[in-house]
C-alpha cells in the first residue's frame, strides 16, 4: 500500500465520528480554476506523494546509502464565518494520521492556515523518512 492510501485510510477512521467532515479519494485538482477542496468545503483531499532521494553517505566500497523523504499534502477548507466547534479535534486527528505509516525512520506532520475571503484553508504536510 502506498503512503497516500495509508493516510486516507487512517484519516477516514480518525474523522468517522465527525459527521460534518468527509474525505475524498480524488486528488485535489482544480476544476474551472478552483481547487476541489475550496469547491467542496469540509471535504479532505490528499495529494500525490512527492519522493525526494538524497545520498546520506558513501560507503567504503563506493556504494551509496540514500535517504528518501516522502512528502504528502492534505487540504481542508471550511467556512470562516461558521467555524465548526470540533475543528480543533479534526485538525489533531489529521496530524496524528501519520502514525498509520509504518517502516519509516522518522515521520512528522504540520499544518498551515490561509484565510481568503470567508474560507479558511488548512494545508497539512506529512513527511516520512526512510534510509
Amino acid at each position: 500500500m502506498s503512503i497516500r492510501n495509508n493516510l486516507i485510510t487512517q484519516i477516514t477512521t480518525n474523522i468517522a465520528t465527525h459527521s460534518n467532515f468527509s474525505i475524498s479519494q480524488e486528488l485535489p485538482f482544480d476544476q474551472s480554476g478552483i481547487p476541489l477542496y475550496d469547491k467542496n468545503m469540509s471535504t479532505i483531499y490528499v495529494g500525490e506523494q512527492n519522493i525526494e532521494v538524497e545520498q546520506l553517505y558513501r560507503t567504503l566500497d563506493q556504494g551509496n546509502v540514500n535517504q528518501s523523504t516522502t512528502t504528502v499534502n492534505a487540504y481542508l477548507s471550511v467556512d470562516a464565518k461558521n467555524e465548526y466547534s470540533d475543528i480543533n479535534t479534526v485538525v489533531a486527528n489529521l496530524l496524528i494520521a501519520r502514525n498509520a505509516v509504518t517502516n519509516v525512520t522518522d515521520s512528522s506532520s504540520d499544518y498551515e492556515t490561509d484565510i481568503t475571503d470567508d474560507v479558511i484553508t488548512y494545508t497539512f504536510e506529512y513527511n516520512f523518512t526512510t534510509i
